[in-house]
């Protein structure tokens, strides 16, 4: 009777060790994929003159998704804000400055989640850059 009590606790300990396990992994793929975005977001930052950074060429709002197998629309869907500010700065050249703020959102587990990243674009910056 001990024995079978004692393989039974055994036995659900591994089922519960192999779920959280599981669990565990399933979060760390949501949170790359969340940072794969936010860099993925800024990096396109490079390709834009200072005034499609300013006139409103870039999208404010934006969709993305993650399935882990093959793409089946069941999956986590990413949804993501874009907001250029002035710089935090009270340097002369701060007119020349933009604060670029990428933020992440998705649903996990039934639990909001949210990353963010920043970054500072300069007018006279890469962007300018004619080979």
């Amino acid at each position: 009777m001990v024995a079978s009590g004692l393989l039974g606790f055994m036995v659900f300990s591994v089922y519960a060790a192999f779920s959280f396990g599981f669990t565990t992994i399933a979060l760390s793929q949501e949170n790359l994929r969340a940072d794969q975005i936010l860099v993925q977001k800024l990096e396109t930052l490079r390709v834009y003159d200072w005034g499609k950074l300013n006139g409103g060429y870039i999208p404010t709002s934006f969709t993305n998704s993650f399935s882990t197998n093959g793409g089946v629309a069941q999956g986590v869907t990413y949804t993501g804000t874009v907001s250029i500010d002035p710089a935090p700065l009270t340097e002369s050249y701060s007119n020349t400055l933009r604060q670029v703020t990428v933020t992440v959102g998705w649903t996990s587990g039934g639990v909001a989640r949210t990353r963010s990243m920043s970054t500072m674009v300069s007018q006279y910056g890469i962007q300018t850059y004619k080979p």
